[in-house]
């Protein structure tokens, strides 16, 4: 009786999982409102969780049913203030010059524009909207970190996040500090130069957040992007390695070049979908790459992997690990040159920069964590902002506005899972290039090596994976 309670609670956790990724898919396609089922909407209440909690009570893979089941939870409790918050900034919109620039695409608007005067227009418009916007999003996290200590009985949010992701997060402090203690001097130096490279006159120390994400965009670099880089031949290769558009996977066409993708797994490893947008340059064709790398690792994990392990989810480190793989292999020279069937001048370069593109991440995505931790851990998320300026302007040597920081706030420390993914996705590439060499990609046995790799992750945490199954602790 015991067991048929537990797998039917499972199958609850996982439909309602199952229908929230519908719903996320019919929003990416203009559906507003399809997805959402009247049966499952009210799962799972406080009742539901406390028999979840009861039957599901190990740290092991069997407790992330738990976990999911808090996560849908919150969701409940959260949504509607999120919806709020969308609202208005759906509304919020910078002048620049007389162009009306949506708040959603700032970003966007950032990679494309080569003007560095507009682009301070622009962080002073920004600054206003964060000001305005605040209070909203202050109010989403709020809401979310009540409903954790008040509804879940968690001391406070950290002791939350270190209940799903096992090990104390005191030691992944440790690792990122060392990490950004690393090479700092010998980093800035590659920045300003690359910096003085695409935007001659301009000083470093006069750099900002959006200067950053100009430089990051890479569509400077775009005049040598060649003709054969188009999604028919990213999918031709991805064919040829046993990742093909059908029942199984689904490619969307989605918004501007540019604009943000996705991969949202349905019923993993059956159903997965992704939206991209247009290749038109080097930042659309490494989005490709990154979505089609999580594709890679979700229609690769084992069936007969436990409901658990295959769908739920508590860190997207190791599924990040293999899009951040495919992203870098697709701007490196043999690669580029293997698709052309002959030498690319700039290939040598676009790699370079796109190395240095990584590093830029890699020290990003490691200050935030160390921000994001400092806050959480002494209640200081609506006060965060000076550390936030201090601690990014450091690590990065890019200007980073106070105001800035709860839109650049990440839920479930998700800031230390691009980190860690960033390191894992180095030392998976090294060791594939070891086994096979810098072409491993068109090797039989390194691609049968990435697959099993792929298979199993599921069953492990990203420092279990890597030490036990990819041989190169993280």
């Amino acid at each position: 009786m015991r067991n048929l309670i537990s797998s039917e609670l499972k199958e609850r956790i996982f439909a309602k999982l199952r229908e929230q990724r519908l719903h996320e898919i019919a929003l990416l396609q203009g559906e507003e409102g399809a997805g959402i089922g009247e049966v499952t909407q009210t799962f799972p209440d406080h009742d539901d969780l406390a028999k979840i909690r009861k039957l599901f009570r190990d740290r092991g893979i069997t407790g992330r049913a738990t976990f999911i089941a808090e996560d849908l939870f919150l969701r409940k409790r959260v949504e509607p203030l999120q919806a709020m918050f969308s609202q208005w900034m759906e509304r919020a919109a910078a002048q620049v010059n007389g162009e009306n620039i949506p708040f959603r695409e700032i970003i966007t608007w950032c990679q494309n524009c080569d003007v560095w005067g507009k682009r301070r227009i622009l962080a002073r418009e920004a600054l206003a909207l964060c000001r305005f916007l605040a209070p909203f999003s202050h109010a989403t996290w709020q809401a979310l970190l009540a409903a954790v200590s008040d509804e879940l009985g968690y001391e406070n949010y950290v002791v939350f996040c270190e209940a799903r992701r096992g090990p104390k997060l005191h030691g992944e402090v440790k690792r990122c500090r060392s990490f950004l203690n690393t090479h700092r001097q010998e980093y800035m130096r590659q920045v300003e130069e690359w910096l003085d490279n695409v935007q001659p006159g301009h000083n470093f120390s006069e750099a900002n957040r959006f200067d950053a994400i100009y430089l990051l965009g890479m569509r400077y670099m775009d005049a040598y992007f060649p003709s054969l880089a188009s999604s028919e031949i990213a999918m031709s290769f991805f064919d040829s390695i046993g990742i093909k558009e059908g029942p199984q996977l689904k490619i969307h066409g989605h918004g501007k070049p540019g604009s943000q993708s996705f991969c949202i797994p349905v019923s993993v490893p059956s159903e997965v979908h992704i939206f991209v947008s247009p290749i038109c340059g080097w930042l659309d064709w490494e989005a490709l790459f990154h979505e089609m790398g999580h594709a890679f690792y979700f229609l690769n994990t084992s069936s007969d992997a436990p409901l658990e392990a295959r769908e739920f989810l508590l860190s997207g480190e190791i599924p990040e690990a293999f899009a951040f793989l495919f992203q870098r292999l697709c701007m490196k020279k043999e690669f580029l040159e293997s698709l052309a069937g002959n030498s690319l001048p700039e290939a040598k370069e676009i790699e370079r920069i796109h190395g240095i593109k990584f590093k830029v991440l890699t020290r990003r995505y490691g200050a935030k964590f160390l921000v994001e931790y400092e806050n959480f851990s002494k209640d200081l998320v609506s006060r965060g902002q000076g550390l936030y300026a201090e601690v990014m302007e450091r690590e990065t040597g890019f200007k980073y506005d106070p105001e800035t920081y709860l839109f650049d706030l990440m839920p479930d420390f998700y800031s230390l899972d691009y980190f860690k993914a960033f390191l894992a996705s180095e030392k998976m590439l090294k060791s594939l290039e070891a086994r096979s060499g810098p072409k491993w990609f068109l090797d039989f046995d390194a691609l049968e090596t990435l697959k099993n790799w792929a298979s199993c992750a599921c069953l492990y945490t990203m420092d279990e994976f890597m030490a036990k199954v990819v041989g190169a602790p993280l």
